[in-house]
């Protein structure tokens, strides 16, 4: 059962203290059995995070909410629209902005959260340092809980409070503000409140005048969060050029030539190899034959023959039943090529080749490239596929998969 460190993020200097908790997972997205908050510098906090899934809540009021309609289904063009088609709603550049996109909406829009630029390259410059970049960063607006026809949700601290008012809308303000934004959010029809309440804050919320459901017993504003967060009901801000993909991709780009080069070289020394170890057999072949010519002629009663094909074809059946390390290799990576190239959707993000099995790390639009990539398998019998995992999200589908080298028969 993996961990999780859930980390608050308020202030991204290192030396500064950040509240922080690890929980356990139970793998199938539930509330956490139990929620310790602690405080430590951001630094210290980053040293655990080995082995640990980590999900970082980005402050809710540097992030404003919104959602956009545009003709594009794919999010990747949507995402590319996004920004033209909001750049009327800010006064700011949009090109100083960071645009992140929540799921398609059943009427065909999508939400959209908006954060400026240097904001995100404050809040990723520690995780960059320290060379552990968040799984997951996510606004702590999107953070509280959330029912289809329920209440709005409102996390009140004695310096701000939060509010949650739809799947992908919501707002902070400082506590003197929050009537006056929340009236805005009403748009003249007042609506059921649900209050997330921490000890040793106290307040008289009567004065709201709107029907109230309390939710009290939280130690922390953390525990709140990491309680109620449900990462499919969230965006996380990480898209675009702050992907870990595009991260990757970023530290990739300057050693592409040398890769080339190196793999070229490569390639290069085993043609070379291979056309020196041809002319070495062809040599060996002359020299065979002229060996038993001369025999014959010393031994004209005896006679020498050359090796037969069947026993040559025994030998290579042989060689194949015991299993070639290498042959294997090249099998189930020509085998998973052609199902890759077969079957649109699919892209390759990884390769483990260990007892003599290839595993691949795979990333698709949804799960039912997974039915194509079976279907490809089943009509081609060089080797046998086994799905690790398959789990699809927000982002798309993560798919592993184990290729193993078919039996013969």
């Amino acid at each position: 059962m993996r961990e999780i460190l859930y980390i608050r993020l308020r202030d991204p200097s290192a030396g500064t203290p950040v509240a922080y908790a690890v929980v356990a997972s139970d793998g199938l997205g539930g509330p956490p059995a139990s929620v310790f908050v602690r405080q430590a510098p951001l630094a210290e906090v980053l040293a655990q995070a080995a082995g640990r899934k980590l999900i970082v809540l980005a402050p809710g009021v540097d992030v404003r909410l919104t959602h956009v309609t545009v003709p594009a289904r794919q999010p990747a063009k949507v995402l590319q629209a996004v920004p033209f088609v909001l750049e009327d709603q800010f006064a700011e550049d949009v090109e100083t902005l960071h645009f992140a996109l929540g799921p398609r909406q059943p009427d065909g829009s999508f939400p959209v959260t908006v954060v400026a630029a240097d904001h995100m390259d404050a809040w990723l410059a520690p995780f960059r340092q320290a060379g552990r970049l968040p799984d997951a960063l996510v606004p702590e607006t999107l953070a509280l809980p959330w029912t289809d026809g329920g209440p709005w949700s409102v996390l009140c601290e004695s310096d701000q409070i939060t509010a949650r008012t739809g799947a992908f809308a919501g707002f902070s303000c400082a506590p003197q503000d929050f009537e006056l934004f929340l009236q805005l959010a009403e748009n003249g029809t007042p609506h059921p409140l649900r209050v997330l309440t921490l000890q040793g804050v106290k307040d008289d919320y009567t004065r709201l005048q709107r029907p109230l459901e309390l939710l009290p017993g939280f130690s922390h504003p953390l525990e709140a969060m990491v309680r109620n967060l449900r990462l499919p009901q969230a965006i996380n801000l990480l898209q675009g050029r702050y992907s870990q993909r595009e991260s990757l991709e970023r530290f990739w780009r300057p050693w592409r030539l040398a890769a080339g080069l190196l793999a070229a070289a490569f390639v290069l020394g085993i043609v070379a190899n291979g056309v020196e170890a041809l002319r070495y057999h062809h040599a060996a072949r002359q020299q065979q034959s002229a060996n038993e010519e001369r025999f014959n002629q010393l031994f004209p009663r005896q006679r020498v023959a050359s090796i037969t094909l069947d026993t040559q074809v025994e030998q290579q059946a042989q060689i194949l039943r015991s299993g070639s390390a290498q042959g294997n290799l090249l099998l189930l990576l020509q085998q998973a090529a052609d199902a890759l190239a077969a079957t649109p959707g699919l892209t390759l993000n990884a390769v483990e080749y260990r007892d003599g099995n290839l595993e691949l790390d795979l990333s698709g639009t949804d799960l039912q490239v997974l039915d194509k990539l079976r279907g490809w398998f089943d009509s081609h019998h060089g080797a046998t596929l086994k799905v690790v995992s398959a789990d699809s999200g927000e982002s798309g589908a993560k798919i592993r998969v184990q290729l193993s080298p078919a039996r013969l028969t």
